[in-house]
C-alpha cells in the first residue's frame, strides 16, 4: 500500500511550520515571562549605574545592589560607595572613574582616606574652576570580572579619565578561579552568567534553585559558623594554590584576559586610561601558606630576605621578599607575575603605568615595603593611600591629562599643606579603622583556622569614640550617626573647633546633604563664624534655595550691618514661610535701623502673633509704638 504524502501521521514528516512552531512556543513563553516579571517589579535591577536616592534626581550614584549581581549565597555582600555625578555632565566638568577593590575603596578606612577621595581633594584644590568628579567604584572581594563588567556603562558616562588598580583578589574574589562563589574556569560561560543575571527570568530560574538548596541542606551549623568569619575568610573556595601550579596559571590567563578587555573597551574609545602596579606587604608579613615539601619553600625565603634586610641589603631582601610572597600558597597577594602584566599591557595599549611598587619601595625606610605603609598584607594606611594619590596626580600632571581649566597659581607647598590641614578625618575613624584591622589580623588566615581573635577580646573601651567605633564596626549604627552623635557630644562639652570638624568629615562624604550643611551653618552661626557660614550658605543657595538659606543669609547681613541685604534675603525667606518669628523678628530690626518704622512695627506684630510670649519682642513692640 502506497504511503499518503500530504497526511503526517501516515508519512510520518511534519511540515516546516509545525517545527518551527515547537521552537517558537518556549521562547515566547520566556519573552512574555520575562515582560511580566519586568511589569511586576520582580528581582533587582543591575543596572552598573542608577538613580539610588529619590533626593537627588540629577545625579548617579554606582547602583547598592550591583553586589548581588556576583555574589551568590552570601546574605550581606560588600557594600559600595556613594559618589554621585550629574547625570547630565556639566561643560566645566572633570570626570574621573576609578576601578578597584578594596584598596580602591579605601579599606580598612572611610571613603575619605581613600586615594581617590584624596585625588579628588586635590584636583580640587589644584583646579578650582573645575567641577571635579572622581567616581569610586571600589568594592571589596571582587575582581577583574566586575570591572570588565562595568566598562561599558562607565563609557556612556564621559568619563575623561579612567583610573585601575586592582589584582589582588584574582584568586579568590567573586567568579575567580579559587573563590567560594566560582562558576568554573570558563570566562566564556562567567561573561554569560553576568551578562544574564540582569533578565528577571534567569533571577527567578536562580532564585528557585537557591531556595531548594538552602530547604535541602541540612548543615545549618555551618550556616551559623560562616556569619562569624570574615569577608577574607568566606571567599576563600580552593585553598592552597602552588606557584605554577595548573589553578596558579589559570588565575594568571583570567587577569591577563580580563585586564587586556578592558584596556581595549577604553582605548577603542578613546577614554584616558592610567594603571597602577600592585602593593603588598613583603618585609613585615610572613607567607600565609609556606608548602614544606617544595622545592622552593616560601617560609625559607622570606627569613632569608629579613637578614639581608637586618644588614642593610635592600635590593637582595626584595627579591628574596618577593619570592617569599609569589611562593605562598594562599594567594591573598598578587604574585609579580600580574605586575609584570599590568607593565606589559600598559605598552601594548600605550597608556600610562604608575609603578606604585617601586614608588613604595623607595619611600619605604628600609628599602622595602612593609608595615611602614601598609596595615596588613596589601591595604595601605593613610600614608600608603596618600602615596598612592599623590603618584596618580603626578602622573595625570606628566601625561597632559589634568583638567583644561585654569590651575591654581598658588606655590605647590601652600596647597599641599591646606590639603593636610583640612583632611576630613577624625580620630574617630582612626579607631573605626583600628578595629577593622583588629578583625581582619585577628582571625584566619593571620592565625590558624578557628581560633578566637585575642585582638578583639584584648580591646577594651575607654571613651565615647570606641563605644561608638563599636557600634560602627558591628553595624548598630552608621558611620553618619556616628560622626553627628560625636558632634554632638563635643559641643555640649564646649568643643565647637571639634564638632565642627565632624560635620565637614560628613559634609565631605555626602556633598549633596542639605540637612548636614544646614546643621554646620548653624553651628557656625552659634560660634559667629560669619563669614565661614556665608559660604555654605551661597554654596546651599545656589544648590536648593529655601527658608532656611535665606533666612540666615539675611541675619548675618544685619549682624553685618548692610540691612538693604538684610531686608531683601530676610523677604525672600518669607516667600518660602510666613510661619518662623524669629525672621520676622529680624526683618523688624532691619527695618527699624534701615528707619522703616512703619514697616519694622507690622514685621514685630507678626512674629508677636506667632510668638505671644516673646518678651523681647513685645517690649521691641512697645518701642516702636512710642517712636511712632
Amino acid at each position: 500500500m502506497t504511503k499518503n504524502k500530504d497526511n503526517p501521521s501516515t508519512s510520518g514528516k511534519y511540515p516546516l511550520w509545525y517545527y518551527a512552531i515547537l521552537i517558537l512556543i518556549p521562547i515566547i513563553f520566556f519573552l512574555l515571562l520575562e515582560f511580566f516579571l519586568q511589569i511586576f517589579g520582580y528581582g533587582a535591577d543591575y543596572s552598573v549605574f542608577t538613580k539610588a536616592y529619590s533626593a537627588y534626581p540629577d545625579y548617579l550614584f554606582l547602583n547598592p545592589n550591583i553586589t548581588h549581581k556576583y555574589f551568590t549565597n552570601v546574605s550581606a555582600p560588600p557594600t559600595t560607595i556613594a559618589d554621585p555625578f550629574r547625570e547630565k555632565k556639566s561643560a566645566n566638568a572633570y570626570r574621573v572613574f576609578v576601578l578597584g577593590e578594596s584598596s580602591v575603596a579605601g579599606w580598612p578606612y572611610v571613603p575619605n582616606a581613600s586615594f581617590p577621595r584624596i585625588l579628588k581633594r586635590k584636583l580640587q584644590l589644584y583646579y578650582p574652576e573645575s567641577e571635579i568628579e572622581v567616581i569610586n567604584l571600589g568594592i571589596s572581594a571582587i575582581n577583574s570580572y566586575t570591572l570588565k563588567d562595568f566598562t561599558p556603562a562607565i563609557l556612556q558616562q564621559k568619563p575623561d579619565l579612567v583610573i585601575i588598580y586592582t589584582g589582588h583578589n584574582e584568586y579568590y574574589g567573586a567568579l575567580g578561579v579559587a573563590s567560594s562563589q566560582n562558576l568554573g574556569n570558563s570566562s566564556i560561560l562567567i561573561d554569560s552568567y553576568i551578562t544574564l543575571k540582569k533578565f528577571k527570568t534567569f533571577q527567578l530560574i536562580m532564585n528557585s534553585l537557591n531556595s531548594l538548596s538552602i530547604a535541602f541542606s541540612s548543615n545549618h551549623s555551618e550556616q551559623n559558623l560562616s556569619q562569624n568569619e570574615t569577608l577574607m575568610e568566606r571567599m576563600v573556595g580552593n585553598n592552597l594554590i602552588p606557584y605554577r601550579s595548573e589553578l596558579f596559571q589559570e588565575g594568571i590567563h583570567q587577569f591577563e584576559n580580563n585586564i587586556s578587555q578592558i584596556l581595549s573597551k577604553l582605548t577603542d574609545r578613546n577614554c584616558p586610561v592610567i594603571i597602577g602596579s600592585l602593593v603588598s606587604n613583603l618585609a613585615d608579613l610572613p607567607p600565609f601558606e609556606s608548602i614544606k615539601d617544595s622545592d622552593e619553600n616560601a617560609l625559607s625565603y622570606y627569613e632569608l630576605g629579613k637578614k639581608e634586610l637586618v644588614i642593610g641589603n635592600s635590593n637582595s631582601a626584595r627579591k628574596l621578599l618577593r619570592k617569599a610572597k609569589d611562593l605562598d600558597a594562599l594567594r591573598f597577594r598578587a604574585p609579580s607575575e600580574f605586575n609584570d602584566i599590568i607593565k606589559s599591557l600598559s605598552r601594548k595599549f600605550n597608556i600610562p603605568c604608575v609603578e606604585l611598587d617601586t614608588i613604595f619601595d623607595n619611600a619605604s625606610v628600609k628599602g622595602v615595603v612593609g608595615n611602614d605603609f601598609i596595615v596588613d598584607h596589601l591595604h595601605p594606611n593613610v600614608e600608603g593611600y596618600s602615596l598612592i594619590a599623590e603618584s596618580f596626580f603626578n602622573e595625570i600632571i606628566k601625561s597632559g591629562l589634568a583638567p583644561k581649566t585654569q590651575r591654581n597659581p598658588a606655590p605647590d607647598s601652600i596647597l599641599d599643606g591646606l590639603l593636610n590641614q583640612k583632611f576630613p578625618f577624625s580620630e574617630l575613624d582612626s579607631t573605626i579603622a583600628s578595629l577593622r584591622i583588629r578583625i581582619l589580623t585577628g582571625a584566619y588566615p593571620f592565625v590558624p583556622k578557628g581560633k578566637p581573635n585575642k585582638l578583639i577580646k584584648d580591646f577594651n573601651p575607654v571613651n565615647i569614640i570606641d563605644s561608638l567605633s563599636i557600634e560602627v564596626v558591628d553595624r548598630w549604627t552608621t558611620w553618619e550617626q556616628a560622626h553627628y552623635r560625636l558632634s554632638q557630644r563635643y559641643f555640649a562639652l564646649g568643643y565647637p573647633d571639634k564638632a565642627k570638624k565632624e560635620l565637614e568629615i560628613l559634609l565631605f562624604d555626602r556633598p549633596l546633604n542639605i540637612n548636614i550643611r544646614k546643621e554646620l551653618i548653624t553651628l557656625l552661626i552659634s560660634i559667629k563664624s560669619y563669614t565661614e557660614a556665608l559660604n555654605h550658605l551661597v554654596n546651599l543657595n545656589n544648590e536648593s534655595p529655601d527658608a532656611f538659606s535665606y533666612k540666615w543669609i539675611g541675619a548675618i547681613a544685619l549682624e553685618q550691618k548692610d540691612y538693604v541685604t538684610a531686608i531683601a534675603n530676610l523677604l525672600k525667606s518669607l516667600d518660602f514661610s510666613q510661619n518662623d518669628p524669629q525672621v520676622w523678628y529680624n526683618l523688624s530690626g532691619a527695618y527699624y535701623l534701615d528707619n522703616q518704622i512703619n514697616k519694622a512695627l507690622f514685621a514685630i506684630q507678626k512674629c508677636i502673633e506667632l510668638e505671644p510670649r516673646n518678651q523681647v519682642a513685645v517690649e521691641f513692640y512697645n518701642q516702636l509704638r512710642s517712636m511712632q
